[in-house]
């Protein structure tokens, strides 16, 4: 090997080091950088006849086992975010931190105890009127409050379904760049980085899983079909079903749109459609089926007795026919609105003004049960307790998966992520090979040009 030799090895490690330190600076200054994945250089020894060492590439410490169980996870965490969240609003529209449903009849019933004792007192009479129209329109608004919340959740869905889109976009574009950087030998690491925390980003919205190919691209499954092929990207519809229910389609270029509403339970949107499908179609059957057998039995003792007018037959409450929509409609009957007079507390007209046997019975439902169930207030706190039990059982899920969602993180972090450690190590050791390299270059120049003058 002659001297001229090993001037050019020493210059090829001067930039292979070089090129290390650059790769480690790159590591350390990224390394709060969300999405990015370790650089390193790979160094491979030149033939014999040529000696020294060279950077074939800078390849990423990718580990896509662990990134996949990292996407899972944040799926499972979406769904049970937007879920609990949901379910939060539920309960503040159910069980307010004020005045509940519950109050309000506890409410009615003691101007009903009162009506008892002057069953003649008009004011006693308009007191009961006044209790009976507060307990209906809180029963309402809470069932259309209910029903603003489903509309509300659609509107999020489909903003989900539009953020998801524009992702998709992207990560098919990329996948193009990507694998045109892989024709030209160039592993396109920042591309890659990108396009794997987008589909992060879409696991986090709908469940996500990715399989890579020869080329780097990568096809994106979720929400039951495949989202993205290559450099072709599909698109998530949501709007509603003839039910009223969250509908969600894939559609994919020239093809007919597919509906994959049953396999959406992961992410916010699968989160979103449970709560709103599932949860709140509980609650809001619950209060009608309240609301209505509530109506039902205060209308069946009411129209037996007879009002100061001497008129009987009258229903206390106007509702629906059958308990769908029956909370949403429950409102005072018109005919007694503003007509204390009409409110019925006789059994016999011809005990009137004195006699209180209907307001006897009306105040004893309080204690009866309704529907067969439970007396009127504990009927209405079951309904609360399930929700509540429901809401609990939601945070805890969304606590859980906070907890896996950090153990995946990590794990994928210990493979793919930036060590600091690691790094202060690699720029050490890059550093100790450069200054040798440096040494080498001196010393082959130092014999080179002693060599020069001896002739």
């Amino acid at each position: 090997m002659s001297l001229f030799s090993l001037l050019n090895i020493a210059r090829d490690g001067i930039q292979v080091h070089s090129t290390g330190v650059s790769v480690t600076g790159q590591n350390i200054t990224n390394v709060n950088t969300p999405g990015y994945v370790q650089r390193g250089a790979v160094l491979v020894t030149r033939p014999n006849d040529q000696g020294g060492v060279s950077v074939t590439t800078v390849a990423r410490s990718f580990d896509r086992r662990t990134h996949a169980r990292s996407v899972e996870e944040h799926g499972r965490r979406g769904a049970a975010d937007a879920r609990s969240n949901a379910l939060a609003s539920v309960e503040a529209i159910l069980a307010p931190s004020s005045t509940t449903i519950a109050d309000r009849t506890n409410a009615f019933f003691r101007s009903l105890d009162t009506l008892t004792a002057s069953p003649g007192d008009p004011s006693a009479r308009q007191a009961v009127l006044q209790q009976a129209s507060n307990l209906a329109q809180q029963i309402s608004n809470t069932a259309n409050d209910l029903q603003t919340q489903r509309g509300d959740l659609f509107n999020r869905a489909r903003g989900v379904a539009t953020e998801v889109n524009e992702r998709l976009v992207r990560i098919a574009s990329l996948n193009g760049a990507i694998a045109d950087a892989t024709n030209r030998g160039d592993p396109g690491n920042d591309l890659r980085d990108q396009r794997d925390q987008l589909v992060q980003e879409v696991g986090d919205r709908v469940g996500a899983r990715a399989v890579e190919d020869e080329f780097g691209r990568v096809t994106l499954f979720a929400a039951g079909g495949v989202l993205v092929d290559a450099d072709r990207a599909a698109s998530l519809g949501v709007d509603l079903d003839p039910g009223g229910s969250l509908r969600v389609q894939v559609q994919r270029p020239g093809a007919a749109a597919i509906d994959v509403t049953s396999a959406v339970t992961q992410g916010s949107l699968g989160g979103i459609r449970e709560a709103r499908d599932a949860d709140i179609p509980r609650v809001s059957a619950a209060l009608d089926s309240f609301a209505f057998d509530f109506a039902t039995a205060v209308n069946t003792v009411h129209s037996s007795g007879f009002g100061l007018d001497g008129t009987s037959g009258r229903a206390l409450f106007a509702t629906t026919a059958t308990a769908t929509g029956a909370a949403r409609s429950l409102a005072v009957d018109p005919a007694l609105v503003g007509r204390p007079e009409r409110l019925a507390a006789a059994a016999r007209i011809t005990d009137l003004p004195g006699d209180n046997s209907v307001a006897l019975q009306l105040a004893g439902l309080a204690g009866r049960p309704l529907g067969g169930v439970a007396p009127p207030a504990e009927r209405f706190g079951a309904i609360a307790a399930d929700l509540g039990s429901r809401v609990a059982a939601a945070e805890a899920e969304s606590t859980l998966r906070a907890d896996t969602v950090t153990q995946a993180d990590n794990l994928h972090a210990s493979a793919s992520g930036v060590s600091l450690d690691e790094e202060m190590v690699n720029l050490s050791r890059f550093q100790r090979a450069f200054d040798a390299s440096t040494r080498v270059l001196r010393v082959a120049d130092e014999l080179l040009d002693t060599l020069i003058k001896s002739f």
